[in-house]
């Protein structure tokens, strides 16, 4: 039996990468150490982390006004670093579309007063709220590109005269997206990336003006791109991975190829959830994600037996997150072509025996 991984993340890699990892680890009669166990300062390791930085720039279009960071922490120390260094002296913007924004509001509030300027919460998350008058003294304004709980997704960045400040975790990489035009974006990379232990940062440099000195050297911005992101030592084999993650991205036909794909995918698997009398996606057809697809049955009750139900026919990782519960698919770049047909074709059958 063929087993499809939806995990929402750590998430599924793409099939050779898996293969070049397992080869790249593999050990020999000689003992050589593998691409894990190589210096970070060594010529080895300096040439991927090269490649790395250069194919990010490539694939993202950024230009040298902006900085490629690489670091530890994932999205929820970027949701404190962030205020930490770049709200000092201004109020920051948060605009909150589901449980992610709610995270980075929580940090920054630990580490200023910041300012919802514009919220959905009331009416459950399922659509993206109208953006509100911004303070005097905006420092930023945050948002999530793709919440991948609630299933709520930004098609294009929110239009403002203030630098822009994205959590990109859960749809970076994932189609073109005007990287460049954003003055601040992370991501973490365990989605479609790679594996978890590295952060991406994108940031304008001259952003580094703001960072108020006294800071933590580690929770200071310019440290890290003063030392090429090696301040201390990085999770090497998070950035190999990452390393033939672009690559096959590249070999797959870039961002473009891939964003009809995932497109074409996930508007399938919505039909299919919209023409069913039992399940339901309750996501504003303007904003529905393109990466994590949550759907629920008519009779939540059934929610649990479904789950059970697609794990013994191959389908894994669809149970939705403790927050919302339901099932969600997560539709990240490595899920393989059929995964969704297959997807599709249990949710009829399910709906068929248990409705």
């Amino acid at each position: 039996m063929t087993l499809f991984n939806f995990s929402a993340g750590p998430a599924a890699l793409p099939r050779p990468v898996r293969e070049r990892l397992a080869e790249a680890l593999k050990a020999d009669a000689q003992g050589t150490p593998s691409v894990a166990e190589i210096s970070h300062r060594g010529p080895r390791f300096a040439a991927i982390a090269e490649e790395l930085i250069a194919r990010l720039r490539s694939l993202t279009g950024v230009g040298e006004t902006q900085e490629v960071l690489l670091l530890h922490g994932g999205a929820n120390l970027q949701f404190a670093w962030l205020p930490m260094n770049l709200a000092a002296g201004g109020t920051a913007a948060y605009v909150l579309t589901g449980h992610w924004g709610e995270k980075a509001l929580a940090e920054a509030e630990r580490a200023g007063r910041p300012e919802v300027v514009a919220s959905s919460k009331d009416g459950g998350y399922v659509d993206l709220p109208a953006l509100g008058p911004l303070p005097a003294d905006c420092a930023y304004l945050h948002y999530t590109g793709n919440e991948t709980i609630h299933g709520v997704q930004y098609m294009t960045p929110p239009e403002v005269n203030v630098p822009l400040a994205a959590d990109l975790s859960s749809e970076f990489l994932s189609r073109p997206y005007p990287y460049s035009e954003i003055d601040f974006a992370y991501a973490g990379a365990q989605k479609n990336l790679g594996i978890a232990g590295l952060t991406v940062v994108l940031v304008r440099r001259d952003l580094f003006e703001r960072i108020p000195d006294g800071l933590p050297k580690y929770l200071d911005y310019r440290t890290w791109a003063s030392s090429d992101s090696m301040y201390n030592t990085p999770c090497t084999l998070a950035w190999y991975v990452a390393l033939e993650v672009l690559r096959w991205i590249e070999q797959m036909g870039g961002l473009a190829v891939l964003g009809e794909r995932n497109s074409a995918r996930a508007g399938c698997l919505y039909a299919a959830i919209d023409k069913s009398d039992f399940w339901s996606n309750p996501v504003a057809r303007r904003c529905r994600s393109v990466m994590n697809v949550p759907f629920f049955p008519a009779d939540e009750r059934l929610t649990m037996p479904a789950v059970a139900a697609a794990e013994a026919a191959g389908l894994m990782g669809l149970k939705g997150h403790r927050a919302l519960g339901g099932l969600r698919a997560s539709l990240y770049n490595a899920l393989d072509d059929d995964a969704v047909e297959n997807l599709i074709d249990f949710l009829g059958e399910f709906e068929r025996t248990r409705a």
